[in-house]
């Protein structure tokens, strides 16, 4: 098992190369971010220019089962067609596509090139991280996270504002080829200067194992989504959730008896990697009770203004630009760092969560402004080391497997915690969804299950990653 301190290269390069390749992994993930939030942003003006607005929820939906579908089979094809090539071939798929959206004016082809987009998106979106992984040295391999961390950071903040300005200048074209820019230019640096490193003991595709893995995502994702909407106990979701588990099931017998799995099981046997899973989840579950329900609960609730709501990420995002790097370097000073930074990531949530459990209408906007920015601190330091936590487990030759999976996992944290907290909300808002009170207890509601689904995260944390962080 590699050592955190390490020194090794897994992929020597000199030094102009190296930092030309992680010049492409920044841009890259500064890409990924402003694709997600441009088509957050101009989601009403693309799907009402073809009036189509009635399928927002659609439009979303693919978005989120492309990158899920994707993110684990990426890994293994990186293993397949070499680093390079997994960054090179869906970069320019997905340029293309982004590209071709917007001169595309017919609702079709849009969703056909929005799933292009995300399924592309889902095939490098770990490459970032598992290139970073194998250029560096071990010890600098947190910094150079954080400088990932911040690039998404920058991209999320900068692209929304840059689109919804482009937009209003009647621009919506060029809002939209924007995050293609960065994309081209991360190509360009890492098919130049990476060479394409691949598993050359690997050589077949588990295509029963794809097929029965879309099926099982498919399946409990779509009926995740809907779930919430039409009811968990409507006859189609339930069918949904039956199929999903049935071909997740399937999925894990092929995997276990397949010469080449698309996941190899024994990963889930090493039980520092499994846990860093875990908690890589928790890590991100509340993202969305953030997102979605510090809104609610501000409009709704503290009757604050939207111009007001709409800033409550501002000092957040700024902190998260600047703090990463920071942490990451303090981070690759020591292996025990690696825990501590997993604490921060999990406390510094639940004590934010908690404090907004208390929403009331006398409650002042400061409180989520406060409470949001310190969640940003939680996300700085959760991003320089869980990830280049769960590397250092990892024999090289499952390095992109093993990397794409705590992608996997994280953002399937966001879509069950939507699921979830639909259900809390729901729960306490069914009656009246108009009522004031009622939407007061629903937001409280979701900040608790987010404050106590995050506190498992710290007692895994203190209670099994720092014995073995520390038993070195």
């Amino acid at each position: 098992m590699a050592d955190t301190q390490n020194t090794q290269v897994a992929i020597p390069l000199p030094e102009n190369k190296r930092k030309c390749v992680q010049a492409g992994c920044i841009c890259m993930m500064l890409s990924v971010a402003m694709y997600g939030l441009v088509f957050a942003t101009l989601t009403s003006p693309i799907l009402e220019s073809v009036n189509a607005m009635g399928y927002v929820g659609l439009f979303s939906i693919f978005s989120a089962l492309g990158l899920s579908i994707m993110t684990p089979i990426g890994g293994k094809l990186g293993d397949l067609i070499g680093r390079r090539n997994i960054v090179v071939i869906p970069g320019i798929i997905c340029a293309v596509c982004g590209i071709a959206f917007a001169f595309v004016r017919s609702l079709v082809p849009l969703m056909v090139l929005r799933l292009l987009i995300s399924l592309a998106q889902g095939a490098f979106t770990a490459a970032p991280y598992i290139i970073t992984g194998l250029i560096n040295e071990r010890k600098k391999v947190p910094k150079a996270m954080g400088m990932l961390a911040t690039s998404i950071a920058v991209g999320g903040f900068g692209g929304s504002i840059l689109a919804g300005i482009l937009t209003d200048m009647g621009m919506l074209q060029a809002a939209i080829i924007m995050p293609a820019v960065p994309l081209i230019a991360g190509v360009l640096l890492i098919g130049l200067n990476l060479p394409n490193q691949k598993n050359e003991e690997s050589v077949k595709l588990d295509v029963l194992g794809i097929i029965t893995l879309v099926i099982a995502l498919c399946g409990i994702l779509l009926a995740l989504n809907f779930g919430s909407s039409v009811g968990f106990t409507h006859p189609a979701i339930i069918a949904g959730f039956i199929i999903g588990i049935v071909a997740l099931i399937m999925f894990v017998k092929i995997e276990n008896k397949t010469d080449e799995p698309l996941i190899p099981m024994y990963l889930f046997k090493n039980k520092k990697y499994t846990v860093l899973l875990v908690i890589g989840f928790i890590c991100y579950f509340y993202q969305n009770a953030m997102n979605v329900y510090a809104p609610i609960g501000a409009l709704q609730v503290m009757k604050a203004s939207t111009s007001l709501t709409g800033a409550l990420q501002m000092p957040r995002t700024l902190l998260i630009i600047i703090l990463p790097t920071i942490a990451g370097v303090w981070v690759g000073k020591k292996a025990a760092n690696a825990w501590k930074a997993m604490v921060v990531a999990t406390v510094f949530v639940v004590i934010p969560m908690a404090m907004m459990a208390f929403t009331t209408p006398s409650t002042s906007i400061m409180l989520y402004f406060i409470a949001l920015t310190v969640t940003g601190i939680a996300e700085s330091f959760r991003a320089v080391s869980i990830t280049p936590t769960a590397q250092a487990t990892l024999e090289p030759h499952d390095m992109g497997v093993g990397t794409s999976l705590v992608n996997f996992a994280n953002s399937l944290a966001q879509t069950i915690s939507a699921a979830a907290f639909a259900v809390a909300y729901n729960a306490c808002t069914a009656s009246d969804p108009t009522n004031t009170a009622f939407i007061k207890n629903g937001v409280n509601a979701v900040f608790i299950v987010a404050a106590v689904v995050t506190a498992a995260g710290f007692i895994l944390t203190v209670a099994v990653i720092r014995p073995l962080i520390n038993e070195k």
